[in-house]
């Protein structure tokens, strides 16, 4: 009995330790994968509530969760995708952006590469001015990291907010990639926060959050 005890305390506590390993991986040092700067334009709140395909945690991130078909996008192509529609607040007396993001787990997803991301698309439409398409790549692994250790340690150990997106792995290109109406041939950039649900909470930001901040280059200007 107590040698069955002791196995089984023995099992329990390498499984502890080998995910609190992994999720600390100091390979995720190593590699760097830094944030890109913030210190871009004024970030905008949003929600992303109303959605279909993925819930967008570890599993699905990882590509082994199983659908829910409440929800799920249940063609075999787009089993690991979401998509939502999203209304980005403007200034006071703007009418408000209307947009589409589309995520989908990227393929070099891996625990031992510190690696839990999504390929980010976004079409952006302001009334009465013109359209954006970007795209970028958002890197959750920092969220699950502090997570799991939160629920391990059973205190508020969660940041106020990620900065999600980081360099895409394969090193493609991201940022604003088209446009039209006044932003035709604009170029720039673009950013993502999210605010978990463990940082916050209550009727006035419900969980979890998110913002996202666009910044954009006009075309230089020709010359005769």
């Amino acid at each position: 009995m107590v040698r069955a005890l002791v196995v089984a305390l023995g099992l329990v506590l390498g499984v502890l330790t080998g995910a609190g390993l992994m999720l600390a991986n100091p390979l995720a040092w190593l590699s760097g994968l830094p944030p890109l700067p913030g210190d871009l334009a004024p970030a905008k709140a949003y929600r992303w509530d109303n959605y279909r395909g993925i819930d967008g945690g570890v599993a699905d991130l990882l590509g082994i969760a199983r659908p829910d078909r409440a929800i799920a996008l249940m063609d075999p192509a787009l089993l690991h995708v979401r998509i939502g529609i999203v209304v980005l607040p403007a200034g006071e007396g703007t009418p408000a952006a209307l947009a589409v993001k589309v995520s989908a787990t990227d393929d070099a997803n891996s625990l031992w590469r510190a690696q839990l991301g999504t390929d980010d698309y976004w079409s952006i439409f302001w009334p009465g001015e013109g359209s954006v398409f970007a795209n970028a790549y958002s890197n959750y692994w920092a969220v699950a990291r502090d997570a799991f250790f939160a629920g391990i340690a059973g205190g508020e150990v969660m940041a106020p907010s990620y900065a999600v997106t980081a360099p895409e792995p394969l090193g493609d290109p991201a940022g604003v990639t088209g446009a039209s109406g006044r932003y035709a041939g604009f170029t720039g950039e673009i950013r993502e926060l999210l605010y978990p649900a463990a940082a916050h909470s209550g009727p006035d930001l419900p969980d979890p959050g998110r913002a996202i901040a666009i910044k954009v280059n006009p075309p230089p200007v020709g010359t005769r």
